[in-house]
Formats: structure tokens, C-alpha cells, sequence
């Protein structure tokens, strides 16, 4: 087995909770998930953040199969959806429930970085590596730039 086989193998047992033991003392990741929906609602209630049009979650019927119930109140059977059976304490979700995905943005055609500092940052993929954000060569852009992709920014501890 190479180098990159035994990656891969660490990976799906991790994924499939096969690498350590599980313990049966750790709170369920369901109520971790509960507590997810909870904050997000406060969110929404807030007014600082949107609710999800799709908004759904995943459970596990008394036949042991998974589905997914949306925001209008309708249920669709998912269970071939499901790759693999995790440990019990385990759940499926999407991942826009647990957090917001947000995409990148491209500068608008026809607009450039400019030359020197502003308030806005623009952080390119190549500005990032070994887990931090390489600060020499970083680009700039202006307040009407940044106006037309600000809801494609990240923010402190994103």
C-alpha cells in the first residue's frame, strides 16, 4: 500500500467513524444539530441572517430509513442517498445546515485592484497556503468594487 492509498484508507475510516472507538458518553450528534437549528433561528429572528428557501432536515424513520423533511412540510425518502451507515451517535445532515456556504466572487469585468492600500483586502486562492494567509502581494480594491461583491466577503473567524 503507497502513501496515497493509506490516506485515502485513514480517511474513510475516519469518515465512517471506524478509526477510534466510539464513546457512548458523548452527547449525540443530533441535539449538536438541534443546536445548530436553534441558532440559526435566533439568527432569522435577528434579522441577521436569511432563511433558507430549501431549508430541510435529514432524520431517520421507525423503519431505519433516512428522509428529508423540507420547509413545506413534505418528506422524500433519501436512503439512496446515503453512502454508508455511521455510528449511532452519528447523523446525517446537510451542510448548508450547519453553516452558510458562500462562494467567491470575481472582480467585475472591466474594474481592476488598485494601487495601493484600501480598506478592502482581496484575497485570492493564491494568497493562501499551509493553513494561513500570505500577506506579501495581497491586492486592493476600491469602495465601488467592493460594494458589488460584499456579499461574497469573509469575515472574522470565518
Amino acid at each position: 500500500m503507497n502513501t496515497k492509498q493509506l490516506r485515502q484508507k485513514i480517511l474513510d475510516l475516519a469518515i465512517r467513524g471506524k478509526l477510534v472507538p466510539q464513546d457512548p458518553n458523548d452527547e449525540p450528534a443530533s441535539v449538536l444539530v438541534e443546536k445548530i437549528r436553534a441558532e440559526k433561528e435566533r439568527l432569522i429572528k435577528e434579522k441577521k441572517i436569511k432563511r433558507d428557501k430549501n431549508e430541510s432536515f435529514i432524520f431517520r424513520g421507525e423503519d431505519k430509513s433516512h428522509y428529508q423533511k423540507f420547509a413545506d412540510g413534505t418528506v422524500k425518502c433519501i436512503e439512496d442517498e446515503i453512502p454508508f451507515e455511521v455510528p449511532e451517535s452519528w447523523a446525517w445532515c446537510r451542510l448548508g445546515n450547519l453553516c452558510q456556504i458562500k462562494g467567491g466572487k470575481r472582480i467585475p469585468s472591466g474594474r481592476t485592484f488598485v494601487k495601493g492600500k484600501t480598506n478592502h483586502i482581496y484575497i485570492r486562492v493564491t494568497d493562501m497556503k499551509n493553513n494561513t494567509i500570505l500577506t506579501d502581494g495581497l491586492k486592493y480594491i476600491d469602495d465601488d468594487v467592493y460594494e458589488a461583491i460584499k456579499n461574497y466577503t469573509i469575515n472574522k473567524d470565518d
